[in-house]
């Protein structure tokens, strides 16, 4: 046992996943052209995080809500082309998505009574 009280292969598991995704970083950011550019992230953090909020943190419901976020992505930049609207609409998708979510959480939690 550790002192923090978790097991030593949770720690090298942990280890492990970490430097495993820190190397699919790397591999994002060097590219097709095998160098760094000075702007790396088009903001894939940011739909990762509504991504695992719509998920839930569930393993599956974090998949699932990928591919949902996936879908919303790729037919944003598919609008972008053939509307020749802008790429922030798909942005814009998403928030809103985020935003009800939210908002559902709220009144679920929180019900307002009245007396």
């Amino acid at each position: 046992m550790s002192t923090t009280g978790l097991p030593t292969q949770i720690w090298l598991t942990l280890l492990l996943s970490g430097g495993l995704a820190g190397l699919a970083g790397v591999c994002k950011v060097l590219g097709p052209n095998s160098q760094l550019r000075p702007s790396i992230s088009p903001g894939y953090g940011y739909t990762a995080i509504i991504a695992a909020f719509i998920g839930r943190l569930n393993p599956l419901g974090i998949i699932l809500s990928s591919l949902l976020m996936a879908v919303l992505y790729v037919g944003g930049e598919l609008v972008q082309i053939k509307l020749g609207l802008p790429f922030a609409l798909a942005g814009m998708f998403q928030v809103i998505l985020l935003f009800f979510l939210l908002a559902a959480d709220i009144l679920i939690y929180n019900r307002l009574r009245v007396r």
